[in-house]
């Protein structure tokens, strides 16, 4: 057979196998380590919404001055609490938000894609919206291809960056405030575990270094008896509040643990070894004995895995 006409029958296979190479060198290109990210400066960034900035004081202004808002929206919140644990550590971090209320990790991508891209960064956190998406609640379909649009691109900057997704809450407000809602009537247990799916789904489609498991380190907290179940029940004497007036938004004590589990994730330090002096649980109005049972149950949450 001519030549011609053998390379006319093997040019599709062979432009296949040169395309599968080149994916394959790609997603081998980035870091999808769990380990902790190594010593030295880390510059981190957080891309979400009031799930992470807070809904009021004192974690929505929290130290706003220590954090490079990509939005110059002045929030603070847990990026800058974080920031704060990381100094108690004596770790050099450089932490910088683009955060943006009520909003889906499309809206990110749609419309923040260039801020958010346009640095180099050696971890990105993502966060999606409370209900994965909220037109469906419960499906994370546009999640998904959201999440893999921000990672290609904070890839093609930097390679080696890691980038990991924010696993969120369940809402009390859903369960026990919203009737015919998706989760009316169900448990926090049952809209953790789409949550939990959901965010599964996306660290699987894409270069995903990890999940922050927040999410299920609040429900750790009800399960273990330190946080009230049902903000709306009675009340559980000695129990902690784990959610904020809304039933939505997590307490300072709710987001004094978001920061601890993301703190120990990236970092690989135990939350306890911050100690009951932890300054970012002062700064919050926590007492020393709130501060050691956020600590414990990061750990434990941090300990059992994603």
């Amino acid at each position: 057979m001519p030549r011609l006409t053998l390379f006319r029958l093997f040019r599709p296979l062979l432009a296949a196998s040169l395309m599968g190479a080149a994916l394959a060198a790609s997603a081998g290109g980035c870091d999808r380590s769990a380990d902790p990210l190594p010593p030295g400066p880390q510059r981190v960034l957080f891309v979400g919404n009031s799930f992470l900035h807070g809904h009021a004081a004192p974690v929505l202004r929290y130290h706003a001055d220590r954090v490079t808002d990509l939005n110059g929206t002045g929030y603070g919140g847990v990026p800058a609490l974080f920031k704060q644990l990381a100094d108690d550590a004596g770790l050099q971090v450089e932490v910088s938000s683009e955060l943006v209320s009520g909003q889906t990790l499309r809206f990110h991508a749609d419309r923040k894609l260039p801020l958010i891209a346009g640095q180099r960064w050696d971890a990105v956190v993502l966060q999606e919206n409370s209900l994965l998406d909220p037109h469906h609640p419960g499906d994370a379909g546009a999640f998904v291809a959201a999440a893999g649009r921000i990672e290609a691109a904070v890839h093609e900057r930097h390679a080696g960056a890691r980038v990991y997704l924010l696993e969120t809450w369940a809402r009390a407000d859903q369960v026990y405030r919203t009737p015919g809602g998706r989760w009316a009537g169900q448990t926090l247990e049952a809209m953790q575990a789409d949550l939990r799916a959901g965010y599964a789904q996306a660290a699987r489609a894409g270069c995903i270094a990890g999940v922050l498991p927040v999410g299920d380190a609040t429900l750790r907290a009800v399960q273990d008896g330190v946080a009230s179940r049902n903000p709306d029940g009675p009340i559980d004497d000695g129990k902690l509040r784990l959610w904020g007036s809304d039933r939505h938004h997590l307490s300072a004590w709710g987001s004094y643990l978001e920061a601890l589990v993301i703190f120990g994730r990236l970092t690989g330090r135990d939350p306890a070894s911050l100690g009951a002096d932890s300054r970012a649980g002062r700064d919050l109005g926590l007492s020393a004995a709130q501060v050691e049972a956020a600590q414990a149950v990061a750990s434990r949450q941090l300990r059992a895995g994603p």
